[in-house]
């Protein structure tokens, strides 16, 4: 059409230029042309970009354009098709060929009609759908990484909120309340929202203040666990503060563990509160169990002898999973403390949380009137006293003075297989009665197979106290 709106002759138009420029300038136009028959088979192929490899276009050639789509786009084809014939303004829809292996690849198609032909321009997608598809496995993966962080959230504040300890979460750098939960709520007599982003500091006595600094001051720099007896401003109560010190993510804070101090009514026994001390500062560990040997509650000593990092992990553990030899350890002890109220000293050892071993003496003694009942264990370590014990066994008096009777009129070789006979009995007599008559725990306990310690209980008359 020219400047006075009359359309110019089709000489002066495009029909003046040849055919290969005009095949050329509609190929580059798109990345690819296709021109379809009236039957709809792809009839001619114009390629213009690189995007495309050749050999996946030239298979369309003489196919039937519709059998070369996935299944699920033919009606977008057909909708394409129909606009075309009506001459309707060319409409981009996403197409998607099948190819060899059974996958697809995504063209976006305008269509044209020519006579009884159609030309398609296509514009190769794999691109663009390949970056929809990364899109789409990353929003997967943060939605998943959502998902676990709202699930570890919610077991975070169950056990924050329904554990019977007052805990407090301070920023190591400011000092300032994070985070508190209801019990310790109601020990500082303020709500919990009210604590938070609030100083610790305030809330404590002027003259506990320097102690409380001090005492963060040994954790942020040394780390570790630190405790500390605080006065509160609300009533002046008493208490221990346990702080600890963990890293959350870029942020380094305080957990503290808020303990209310005994006090010592009118008539109560006067050492109430030098056992409390003694029991959080002892060097020996000392563990409450209930019957089942679920560890209930534990001392600083025991955490370090253990290497246990954060006290409230030990409460999910049973205390013979720390022992050297776990079930008959365990049953030799509480057994024996439960029939006769008290086991004076069992030897043992102890792993730690890393597999270390650590030779130590156990005094157990049952508490039946223990809310629930249970057992109190007194750990020492005799790493020390390890060699001096293995140098030999003790014998008794009376054992001792046989074997020296029988100096100088006894050849060495049988005096020393009399010794021996002396102690073996005298051991595997220990343990039969350590484990209560149970033969497969004694076996255990004195490194033997059962039929060996039954042929030791016949050679040493053992058998009927056995039974």
């Amino acid at each position: 059409m020219n400047k006075s709106g009359f359309f110019q002759p089709p000489s002066e138009g495009f029909l003046a230029f040849e055919a290969d420029p005009i095949r050329l300038m509609v190929a580059n136009s798109s990345d690819f042309a296709l021109v379809l028959n009236s039957d709809l088979h792809v009839e001619q192929v114009f390629t213009g970009a690189e995007t495309l490899a050749f050999d996946e276009l030239d298979s369309l050639r003489g196919a039937h354009f519709e059998a070369t789509l996935a299944e699920e786009t033919v009606g977008k084809f057909h909708a394409l098709i129909e606009g075309a014939s009506r001459e309707e303004p060319p409409r981009w829809r996403q197409l998607n060929h099948k190819t060899n292996a059974d996958l697809s690849f995504p063209v976006s198609y305008a269509a044209v009609a020519l006579d009884d032909k159609f030309l398609m321009l296509g514009r190769d997608k794999r691109e663009m759908a390949l970056l929809q598809q990364r899109l789409v496995q990353a929003q997967m993966t943060i939605e998943q990484d959502y998902e676990r962080i709202r699930q570890v959230e919610s077991r975070y504040r169950v056990l924050f909120e329904t554990g019977t300890d007052a805990l407090v979460i301070l920023s190591a750098d400011t000092g300032k309340i994070l985070d508190a939960n209801s019990a310790s709520a109601r020990l500082l007599d303020r709500e919990a929202s009210d604590l938070v982003n609030r100083s610790f500091a305030n809330k404590i006595d002027l003259a506990s203040q320097s102690d409380l600094r001090e005492t963060l001051e040994i954790v942020r720099t040394k780390g570790g666990q630190r405790s500390v007896a605080l006065t509160l401003k609300a009533e002046n109560r008493r208490i221990w503060l346990d702080a600890l010190l963990f890293r959350s993510v870029s942020d380094t804070l305080v957990l503290c563990r808020l303990r209310p101090q005994t006090v010592a009514a009118e008539g109560a026994h006067p050492l109430t509160d030098a056992l409390g001390d003694l029991y959080e500062r002892a060097g020996d560990a000392i563990v409450f169990t209930d019957k089942d040997g679920m560890i209930l509650r534990s001392n600083a000593a025991f955490q370090s002898l253990a290497n246990v990092a954060v006290p409230e992990q030990l409460r999910e553990y049973n205390l013979a999973k720390f022992l050297g030899r776990p079930s008959v350890d365990m049953d030799v002890m509480t057994r024996n403390a439960e029939r006769s109220g008290r086991l004076s000293v069992y030897g043992t050892n102890i792993r730690s949380e890393y597999g270390a071993q650590i030779p130590v003496e156990i005094s157990t003694t049952y508490l039946p009137d223990q809310k629930p009942p249970g057992f109190a264990f007194i750990i020492r370590d005799v790493t020390r006293l390890e060699a001096s014990r293995q140098s030999g066994a003790t014998l008794t008096t009376e054992a001792v003075e046989h074997v020296i009777e029988l100096v100088g009129s006894t050849p060495l070789k049988e005096l020393v297989r009399s010794t021996t006979d002396v102690v073996e009995k005298l051991c595997i007599e220990t343990a039969v009665r350590l484990t209560n008559n149970n033969r497969a725990a004694a076996a255990e306990m004195l490194g033997l197979s059962r039929q060996s310690l039954y042929v030791k209980l016949r050679r040493y008359g053992l058998v009927d106290q056995a039974d």
